[in-house]
């Protein structure tokens, strides 16, 4: 199966107040179609600073509704994990979400129908509201 791009979210939270708001809009988003969640972790850090992954199926208090939160397609890389690790500050959680935008590849269909092909994709990074953003390159 060919996935479309793929982009990796990093937010972050203060220990244990990762919300259902936020999870409610992932599953909003991949119920749309637009996108779909290929792989999901959490990063911990604890006040000492050692961070560990945790799958986010782990975490209590989890909507039992959220299918793609039992995801562990192993994606997201020991390398990815390296770098969120390093974006991680003391008793905070990161959740990585590895997105495919599957609108690209029906643009992309409609694009080669007119004979024609999508020559670059690029990301321009900006996020609402407050935090940091992550750009990397691979």
């Amino acid at each position: 199966m060919a996935l479309g791009p793929l982009e990796l979210m990093i937010m972050s939270f203060p220990a244990e107040r990762l919300n259902d708001g936020v999870l409610t809009t992932l599953d909003r988003l991949t119920r749309a179609g637009e996108m779909r969640i290929v792989d999901v972790l959490v990063v911990r850090a604890d006040s000492a600073g050692a961070t560990r992954t945790v799958e986010l199926c782990d975490l209590p208090g989890l909507p039992g509704s959220l299918a793609w939160a039992r995801l562990a397609t192993g994606l997201i890389t020991a390398t990815d994990i390296d770098e969120v690790a390093r974006l991680v500050d003391r008793d905070t959680n990161a959740l990585a979400v590895l997105l495919e935008h599957r609108w690209v590849n029906e643009l992309a269909g409609r694009v080669a129908a007119s004979h024609g092909t999508i020559v670059a994709l690029t990301h321009i990074p900006g996020a609402p509201g407050r935090g940091r953003v992550l750009t990397t390159t691979s």
